[in-house]
């Protein structure tokens, strides 16, 4: 007796199971028609079936976004997916297999209905280390060299499982396996953000004139009266990712000649 459509929705999870899929992550009906109902259910429809009907998003995911703001410059923004909308940013009235966009308000901004083509999965933006020896490099002597997760814990956190690097600013935290999570994950983008917001006034600057930055320095008499110039580099120094690209060329070529001079 052949299979009713209930089975064969039952039948295709269990096979996600087993492939270590996610079935929720999938449209159940779209892989049973493709690959057993109008296929031939052999293993090359089977796995043409499940890529086709896989869903990217979800409701809950936690998402990127980009944003150019009315000054010129351009912010990532991040935050869950809160639900569903049309091409003219209307609800859908039933559940739909493949949605247009997404409606989602991040922290930092304003809500937006973004199309699912433009949205970045908010992990792609971070590397994720988990070898100990290298979550623990210098790790603090009081703790026999094992650093503490920093993430939603009290008194004597556990060790920390992986380092999250957030890949364009460089910053870096370490949490447990529990914590390593996107709410906990963007912080790390969202601080670099703040420091992109603040730093404004020395983008424009260095866009309008690069130069600056190569500037004179401070007589060694006079140290600590720094010059323009000082300032941009020291500014520099500490938020290497927000330099404008030709300015952080003239800077890696005077940093060049100052090591030069001074062999």
């Amino acid at each position: 007796m052949a299979a009713t459509m209930r089975e064969l929705r039952e039948q295709a999870r269990e096979e996600l199971g087993w492939e270590k899929r996610d079935p929720d992550r999938y449209d159940i009906d779209g892989i049973v028609r493709d690959a057993w109902i109008t296929g031939n259910g052999s293993d090359e429809v089977w796995k043409k079936a499940v890529e086709k009907h896989y869903k990217r998003f979800m409701v809950g995911d936690w998402v990127r976004i980009t944003v150019e703001t009315e000054d010129g410059f351009t912010e990532h923004h991040y935050g869950p997916i809160e639900a569903f909308r049309k091409r003219n940013g209307n609800h859908y009235r039933r559940h739909v297999a493949k949605p247009y966009a997404a409606f989602l308000h991040p922290e930092y901004t304003r809500s937006h209905v973004v199309p699912l083509a433009e949205l970045v999965e908010e992990v792609t933006d971070f590397e994720i280390v988990t070898e100990w020896s290298v979550v623990h490099e210098g790790g603090p002597q009081h703790n026999y060299g094992v650093y503490s997760c920093i993430g939603r814990h009290g008194f004597a956190p556990p060790p920390a499982t992986v380092m999250v690097i957030h890949k364009v600013s460089g910053r870096r935290k370490r949490f447990c396996d529990a914590c390593n999570v996107p709410e906990l994950r963007v912080r790390l983008a969202d601080e670099a953000l703040m420091y992109q917001r603040t730093s404004k006034s020395m983008v424009r600057e260095l866009r309008e004139d690069p130069s600056l930055i190569t500037g004179p320095t401070a007589e060694p008499s006079r140290l600590w009266d720094k010059t323009p110039a000082d300032e941009y580099r020291e500014w520099a120094d500490a938020f290497p990712w927000l330099v404008p690209g030709p300015a952080a060329e003239l800077y890696a070529k005077w940093k060049e000649n100052q090591s030069a001079v001074a062999a």
